[in-house]
């Protein structure tokens, strides 16, 4: 790794401008060492930015938190929105189903209804031919009738007068077709004349025995139509149920899509929720950023008033020590933009197993410019305790020539503001005081008050 070296610099025109007008201030308003209030007034102000800017990582913490919530229910209801669109296909799929089964039972209602008319029609066509031989068997019965009363006559009369005279029968004769039957049966009587009237009967008997048959067949065809008549009835049962069938999976499709639709909407809801949140968050960052401004400013002031201290040391350009013991580099989290925090992560967070305690070196000889060390939350947490900006206990040592070090996160301090310290003094142990997960040491190399990745400076 390269280093930045930077050899007894002196502070910037801005930088002296503020001394100045502090220390002038200072004066004014207060008696005795001005330099020993600037830095008391100095350590407090960079406290009291730093507790404001960690603040607003916090909400911003709690807003990535939300973002992430808010993410996952909007991975959820994709899930949800993926499911239910199976679903919703699924059902219409089952919904063609039930229209091709109604379409299949009404064509099988539409047969029994040709079928059922065949029936009545041949059944009319019997009852119509029932009719006919009805009209023919009274036909015949009125002529046998006749017949046989002629008939009567006329055996009556031949017995009365033991006559074959054919006068008689021609005067009891209503027409010449009586004349010639009656002539035929009184020449033959007990011949022709009862084959005649047999064969009569005969045919009555027939005609008879027709209606019977037809009587039957009808009955027949009645039975049938009633089996018909049944079937129908149940298929319409059927293909009624299947038509509740469909329009309940219809009722329960329109109920997936009502729910999908309001998943969709409330999608675009979490969206645009999200993105009020990532605004508010890069808002913040925004504001985190003037107040590191602001720290930066009373740190350049901090090491100008330092500056005028007799035990003051310049800034020797030497590489910075590593502020730990050599087998404790494990790097938790880099210098730069960290999408955890939503914003800059101005150091380099060192966390191995077993660090807890570690003692924190001095980087490099100077003068301890600020030492915050009331936080006693030395323990792992996922949220901060309010102390100290976040930071926890922490130390900021000034080298000279505008670079200073930066140690958070103690879990106890051994120096003091206003100490000079050798390079590789113990300056404080490993702590998870403030914002911090677990123990680490929070480490910070800043140049005129700016962070810089510590790596500038120091290898390890």
């Amino acid at each position: 790794m390269g280093k930045k070296a930077i050899v007894k610099r002196g502070v910037p025109f801005w930088g002296k401008m503020g001394v100045g007008i502090i220390c002038a201030l200072f004066a004014v308003s207060f008696a005795g060492d001005s330099t020993a209030q600037l830095k008391a007034a100095g350590a407090s102000s960079i406290a009291s930015l730093e507790a404001k800017a960690k603040e607003l990582a916090e909400e911003n913490e709690k807003r990535q938190q939300q973002i992430a919530g808010l993410g996952a229910d909007i991975s959820n209801n994709k899930d949800a929105m993926d499911l239910i669109s199976n679903q919703i296909d699924g059902v219409i799929n089952e919904i063609d189903t039930y229209s091709s089964l109604i379409s299949a039972k009404q064509a099988d209602i539409d047969q029994k209804l040709i079928e059922i008319s065949k029936v009545e029609l041949t059944i009319s066509e019997k009852e119509k031919t029932i009719e006919e031989k009805k009209t023919e068997i009274a036909a015949l019965q009125a002529e046998n009738k006749q017949n046989l009363e002629k008939f009567g006559k006329l055996a009556r009369y031949m017995y009365m007068n033991n006559s074959g005279s054919n006068i008689p029968v021609l005067n009891g004769s209503d027409d010449w077709y009586d004349y010639f039957v009656y002539s035929d049966v009184a020449k033959n009587i007990t011949g022709q004349n009862y084959d005649f009237m047999k064969a009569l009967q005969a045919s009555i008997e027939r005609q008879e025995q027709m209606i019977t048959d037809l009587n039957e067949e009808i009955n027949t065809l009645e039975n049938e139509k009633k089996e018909l008549e049944a079937q129908r009835v149940q298929y319409e049962e059927e293909a009624e149920n299947l038509a509740n069938e469909k329009a309940n999976l219809q009722v329960y499709a329109n109920q997936k899509r009502n729910y999908l639709d309001g998943l969709a909407a409330e999608n675009e809801y979490l969206k645009n929720k999200i993105s009020g949140l990532e605004e508010d968050i890069a808002e913040a960052n925004r504001e985190r950023e003037q107040l590191n401004y602001q720290i930066e400013e009373l740190i350049r002031q901090q090491q100008a008033a330092a500056k005028d201290d007799e035990d003051y040391v310049d800034y020797s350009g030497d590489d910075l020590m590593w502020p730990l013991d050599r087998n404790l580099h494990y790097i938790t989290t880099y210098f730069g933009y960290d999408a955890w925090r939503g914003g800059m992560h101005r150091g380099i967070d060192v966390g191995n197993a077993g660090i807890a305690g570690a003692n924190i070196y001095a980087a490099q000889s100077g003068t301890v410019i600020s030492v915050i060390n009331y936080c006693t939350h030395n323990v792992g947490k996922n949220w901060s305790c309010g102390c100290c900006g976040g930071y926890g206990n922490y130390i900021i040592v000034d080298h000279g020539g505008g670079l200073s070090t930066v140690y958070a996160h103690c879990q106890a301090i051994y120096v003091y503001e206003g100490q000079h310290v050798n390079k590789g003094d113990t300056i404080a142990a490993v702590g998870t005081t403030g914002w911090s997960t677990g123990f680490h040491l929070h480490f910070e190399t800043r140049e005129n008050g700016v962070a810089v990745n510590p790596f500038n400076y120091v290898s390890y």
